[in-house]
This record gives structure tokens, sequence and C-alpha cells, in this order.
């Protein structure tokens, strides 16, 4: 288990996340980098799925997309999304409007994928918009900040959760940088991230010669998630065995 949130030098810049491992952790202004790893051969179903451009639908969205560099290096596809459609990415409603979960809807993607399904429902919290983000080799992302938590907090406090779905060679990694740290993480496959997308400023690099794929879920703050940050033993995560048992109920 990784996290950060505090000084570690007088730069107070942390170079290699493995030395750094505070006490305490806060959602709210910190990056959880987790000890559990989801294990499982869903590479058929990631081949399986039609991945898409970012269709925008909301004008705040569009420059903001462009200025991050989201708008031509990504293809998507949806698990869960405001009208129940797997290339529906952003909200439908007014941009500046808090997203209810309740909202939200299971897509067919999600339905005809019960290994990558068996990922996104291990998490015990309520979620809004779930997909898939294929970042396309050399493509870049700016480090920014979002806008989740300033659109309200009525249904709970937004963090979001990235979950790495693909095996990835040197030089696909993730950047984060809080009020008085920044670091490097460059994730497993199965491994993920919790953290304020509004809080903590964030940045993605692929420059490696394949798509990286790697699920973001926006999802609602609880106990279950804040116990989840406090395991710090390596627990490994049987997707196939997760996907079973949720048909045979």
């Amino acid at each position: 288990m990784y996290k950060f949130e505090t000084k570690t030098n007088e730069a107070g810049v942390i170079e290699n996340v493995m030395n750094h491992q505070p006490n305490g952790y806060n959602p709210s202004t910190g990056v959880y980098a987790s000890s559990y790893i989801f294990q499982g051969d869903w590479e058929d179903e990631l081949k399986a799925l039609n991945f898409t451009k970012r269709g925008i639908k909301i004008k705040e969205a569009e420059q903001i997309d462009k200025d991050k560099g989201q708008d031509e290096q990504y293809l998507y596809n949806s698990f869960r999304s405001a009208d129940g459609k797997d290339t529906t990415h952003d909200q439908l409603q007014d941009f500046w409007k808090e997203e209810n979960p309740a909202d939200y809807k299971d897509t067919n993607s999600k339905l005809a994928s019960p290994k990558l399904a068996a990922i996104c429902d291990w998490f015990q919290c309520d979620k809004t918009r779930i997909r898939i983000f294929q970042q396309q080799p050399g493509a870049y992302m700016q480090m920014h900040t979002d806008f989740d938590n300033q659109r309200g907090n009525e249904h709970g406090e937004t963090l979001r959760i990235f979950v790495q779905l693909t095996d990835m060679p040197g030089g696909a990694w993730y950047r984060f940088k809080t009020a008085d740290s920044e670091v490097s993480i460059n994730l497993q496959k199965g491994q993920f991230l919790i953290f304020n997308p509004d809080h903590t400023g964030h940045q993605t690099q692929n420059l490696t010669e394949v798509p990286r794929n790697a699920f973001m879920l926006v999802v609602k703050r609880n106990d279950w998630l804040d116990a989840l940050t406090e395991n710090e033993t390596m627990t490994f995560i049987n997707v196939n065995e997760l996907a079973e048992q949720k048909k045979a109920v």
C-alpha cells in the first residue's frame, strides 16, 4: 500500500512512492495506491469492446478536454452512464449540477463483460460514471484538477478510482500532485488508485507503443472506501471467481 499527502523533504517532492508511507491518509487530499490486486483473464472481454471517441455534449466540457489533450488521444467505452449507453461518456445534465448515482444506469458493455463487471461491482460504494479509457501510444494529458466536488456534495464527497487493466512496459505512468507532494506511479495490472480529483492534480502519459486500458469509476466516498485504504497487506482478488459467484446468484 502506498499513500502520500505530507511533505517528505525540503522541496516537498517525493521521487519514489515506495519509500513514502506517512501515518494517516485522507482521501480528500491524498492518493491511495492499492495493496489490493485484481487477478484474472479479462483480455478477451477488453478485445470485444467497441471503443469510441469522446462525444462532448456539454459546451463547458469541450474546451476543458481540448486543453487537457483528452479529445483526440483517448478512446472510451462506458460501463455506467447517464442514459445507459456505452457511447455516452459524460453527464447529460447541466455541467455544474452534482451527479446523482441514482440517475446512472449500467450499459450493455457491462452486462456483456462479466469479469470486468465484477471489478466494478467489487467496490461497495455508490457510483455515477464508469468508463474504460484507452490512452493511445504517445498520448499525454497535462496536470489538471477537475470539478466534481465543486458541483456540490448533497450525495457525498466525490472520489475517483483508476483500475489498471493492462500490463504496461515502462513509460506509462500516472503523476499526482498535492499541496506539498508530487509522485509518479506506474501501476501493475489489476492495481488501483483512489483520489479526490478536485484537490489532487493528476496527469498521465503513455510513452509505449501499445494502448493503455484503465477503468475510471466516479464514486461517492463512504466508510467502506475509508476502511479499504487502511489495508497494508498485499491482497489478491480473483476476478474469475467473482464473476462465477455472481453468475451463480
